[in-house]
């Protein structure tokens, strides 16, 4: 009789604790900050793109974001706007192109109104990634 006590408080205790942690994990996961629009210069990176994408949706699907992607199209990055066709298509993303990069956002590297830069141009090895996410 004692150890069906036991083993009813034991089963309750587990429980407790089960829902505690679930509760825990559900207060410390952030909070989702709605809808991104994210500019990409690829220049001719068709070795690390995969990398840069895979993380970028990471990052964003960690934070609860949904985002659409833009891409400065170059006939010279074909090979790297084919990827990363095919990794939004995988992913069930929208993909956007613009011909040139906006004369507005070529001065500021900034978050502003929603959107984000990310220039890799002038990076080296993900250099202008980190600069576009601060």
């Amino acid at each position: 009789m004692v150890a069906h006590l036991t083993m009813i408080l034991l089963i309750y205790f587990l429980a407790a604790m089960a829902v505690h942690v679930m509760h825990q994990r559900h207060i410390s996961r952030p909070e989702s900050e709605g809808f991104e629009q994210i500019l990409l210069i690829p220049s001719n990176q068709a070795g690390r793109i995969e990398g840069i994408i895979r993380a970028l949706c990471r990052e964003l699907l960690y934070r609860g974001k949904s985002f659409t992607l833009t891409v400065v199209a170059d006939h010279h990055d074909a090979e790297t706007i084919t990827i990363i066709e095919k990794m939004m298509q995988k992913q069930g993303l929208e993909l956007s192109y613009l011909p040139a990069v906006p004369s507005d956002l070529e001065r500021s590297k900034e978050v502003h109104g929603g959107y984000r830069l990310i220039d890799l141009r002038k990076s080296s090895d993900e250099a202008g990634f980190r600069q576009a996410r601060q």
